[in-house]
C-alpha cells in the first residue's frame, strides 16, 4: 500500500490532466459506470463540527472511502479547522492501494472540476470572472479556471475586504495569470455586472449578489452552499437560468439553489438541461430558450474523488514517490519505481 502525504499529492497533480481526469469523472458518472456513493453525514453541536464519509466504487477494481471533518475551534467564531484522508482499494483483490492526504487534494479536485464544466460552458470569448470567496479553494478555482479562458480581469468578493484584498494582492503577479488585473471589489453588484464568469465558492446561507445584474450569456457556477436551506443565487438569476447539474437528482435533493427554487415555483423543471457529464459524452448543450444565462450547480461527486486519486496513484507508482506500508507486517520504507511501473 502507498502513502501519500499533502506535500507528496502537490507534486503529483498536475493540473490540465487534473481537469480532464473531472471530464472523465463526469463521463463516467453520466454513464452509470460508477453508482451512486454511499453517504454518512454526522454533525455535533458541541464540541461544533462535521464528518462527511462519502465510499464508492468505480466501473473498474477501484473503491474508495473518504472522509472530510470540519471544526470550528472556537465557537465564537466561523473560523473553521478541515482535514480529510482517503483510502483507495483494489475491490477485485480486496487489497488496500493508498492512503492519501486529501485536505489538498479537495482543492484541486474542486477546482479542475468548476474548470472542466466551465471549458464546455463559458463563453469563448470570456475574459471578465467574478469570484465569491476568498478561502481555502477560491485560488486554485482562480488558477484551474485561468486554465480554460483567457481572463484579463478578475473580481475577488469576500466576507472581509482584508481576506479578499490579501488574496487578489497574492494571485497579482502569479505566473499562470499571465499579468491579470485582479482585485477586491466590495460591492457585488459591480462584481457580476460585466462578468462573463462568475463562481461561487461561499458558506453562505443566503444569495451573495443580485442577480438581475448579470449579463445575457454569462456563465455562474454554484459551487458552495450545498445544504437544502441555504443558497448562493437569488430567485431572480436561477428564473432566467439554464441549469447543469453534476449529479441531476442530488442536486434536486439537497443543493439548496436547486430545490428551493423548484419548491417555490421560480425554477421550472424544465430549466434543468442535465448533467455536464452528458456534454463530456459528446452531447451539445440543450437549446436556451427563454433563458439567458447558464448554471452550472455543483455538489461533488464522489467520480471526482475516484478519477483523481487513480492519476495520480499511478504517477507515483512510475515516478516512486511515496511511502510503501505492508500492513500485515508493519514494514514502511521509501517506495521506489520498479521497471513494470515504469513500463505502464
Amino acid at each position: 500500500m502507498r502513502i501519500l502525504s499533502e506535500q507528496a499529492v502537490e507534486r503529483l497533480i498536475e493540473p490540465m490532466a487534473a481537469i480532464e481526469a473531472m471530464a472523465d469523472a463526469y463521463r463516467r458518472h453520466t454513464a452509470g459506470h460508477i453508482p451512486a456513493p454511499g453517504r454518512l453525514d454526522m454533525g455535533r453541536d458541541n464540541p461544533k463540527g462535521n464528518v462527511l464519509v462519502l465510499a464508492g466504487h468505480s466501473d473498474n477494481s477501484s473503491f474508495a472511502i473518504k472522509a472530510n471533518m470540519h471544526v470550528y475551534p472556537d465557537p465564537s467564531t466561523r473560523q473553521r479547522k478541515a482535514s480529510s484522508m482517503m483510502m483507495l482499494w483494489n475491490a477485485v483483490q480486496c487489497a488496500p492501494i493508498a492512503l492519501i492526504a486529501t485536505t489538498l487534494f479537495n482543492n484541486h479536485r474542486t477546482a479542475a472540476g468548476l474548470a472542466a464544466a466551465a471549458q464546455r460552458l463559458a463563453p469563448k470569448n470570456a475574459e471578465t470572472l467574478a469570484v465569491f470567496g476568498a478561502g481555502k479553494i477560491a485560488p486554485a478555482a482562480i488558477r484551474y479556471l485561468a486554465l480554460v479562458r483567457p481572463f484579463k480581469s478578475i473580481s475577488i468578493v469576500g466576507r472581509g475586504a482584508q481576506h479578499s484584498g490579501d488574496l487578489a494582492a497574492q494571485l497579482r503577479n502569479a505566473p499562470e495569470l499571465g499579468g491579470c488585473d485582479v482585485r477586491a471589489v466590495t460591492d457585488p453588484a459591480v462584481a457580476v455586472r460585466d462578468a462573463d464568469v462568475i463562481v461561487t465558492i461561499t458558506t453562505a446561507d443566503t444569495p451573495v449578489f443580485p442577480g438581475r445584474e448579470v449579463k445575457p450569456g454569462a456563465l455562474v457556477i454554484l459551487a458552495g452552499a450545498n445544504r437544502p436551506q441555504a443558497r448562493e443565487a437569488d430567485n431572480d438569476l436561477i428564473a432566467r437560468a439554464r441549469v447543469y447539474a453534476d449529479h441531476r437528482s442530488g442536486c434536486m435533493e439537497r443543493a439548496g439553489d436547486i430545490c428551493i427554487p423548484l419548491r417555490t415555483g421560480h425554477l421550472n423543471e424544465s430549466q434543468i438541461a442535465g448533467e455536464i457529464g452528458e456534454l463530456m459524452l459528446g452531447g451539445t448543450p440543450a437549446p436556451a430558450g427563454s433563458c439567458d444565462v447558464t448554471v452550472f450547480k455543483s455538489i461533488g461527486i464522489v467520480a471526482q474523488d475516484i478519477a483523481l486519486a487513480e492519476a495520480i496513484v499511478g504517477r507515483a507508482a512510475r515516478s516512486g514517490i511515496g511511502l510503501e506500508f505492508n500492513p500485515f507486517t508493519g514494514a514502511c520504507r521509501q517506495a521506489s519505481a520498479t521497471p513494470e511501473e515504469i513500463a505502464s
